[in-house]
């Protein structure tokens, strides 16, 4: 089935127009369905419940202040999507300061191009820092994740890569067969929502532009929102 992909440019068109999909994909008829614009994601509709955390590395030392991050991956994230979406979207951040990871820099550390980055790397990101939150937080109870390094990055230094979106995504790859990834904590406590990991000097707008991959779900095995 040939699909037309949402063009960048409008980003905005996944809040406002009619919803014809599904988490996993929608079940349609035909292509005469999706409209101008393609196929349209329900997920990007109502309350988004979105766990925040930064992870300290401890062998590398923030520039950044928790105020500052708190700033922008709250109040800055929550005003831009409300703002976006004209009111139809708004983020119910809960964030929860910063954890320690229990390795070095170096063993965390991706690769800046997208198609070569060490998905195991990802994946263990994830798991330590879900493991550090598991005696406190019910992960059932959000529908994102995003971590913050607590790192300055550029690419190749630091965390390696400044800004990506994990799930869907770099946990199942980014070209085909992109899906949802169930992540778990060292006890067991799983997740499988929407993930996006952006360094401490990761800009606001990278910040959307990978929380909307997580935002659009997936269709035919492929984002929603390239």
């Amino acid at each position: 089935m040939k699909i037309r992909w949402l063009p960048l440019r409008f980003l905005p068109a996944i809040f406002l127009l009619p919803a014809v999909s599904g988490c996993l994909g929608p079940q349609v008829q035909s292509t005469e369905d999706y409209g101008p614009l393609g196929p349209q994601s329900d997920r990007a509709r109502g309350e988004q419940r979105v766990l925040v955390v930064a992870a300290g590395f401890p062998d590398a030392n923030p520039d950044f202040s928790l105020e500052r991050i708190k700033r922008k991956a709250v109040k800055g994230l929550s005003r831009y999507v409300r703002e976006q979406s004209y009111g139809l979207t708004w983020v119910n951040p809960d964030f929860r300061g910063a954890v320690m990871l229990p390795e070095p820099i170096s063993e965390y550390k991706v690769s800046p191009y997208n198609f070569r980055v060490d998905r195991t790397r990802v994946r263990k990101l994830i798991e330590d820092v879900m493991t550090s939150l598991e005696g406190d937080v019910d992960f059932s109870g959000y529908d994102h994740l995003l971590i913050i390094p607590w790192v300055t990055t550029r690419p190749g230094k630091g965390y390696g890569m400044i800004c990506y979106c994990a799930n869907p995504g770099m946990l199942s790859g980014v070209r085909r067969d992109v899906a949802f990834v169930t992540v778990a904590s060292k006890k067991g406590r799983k997740f499988n929502g929407g993930i996006f990991v952006a360094a401490e000097n990761a800009h606001l707008g990278m910040f959307a532009h990978d929380f909307f991959h997580a935002l659009g779900g997936i269709e035919g095995n492929r984002r929603l929102v390239p």
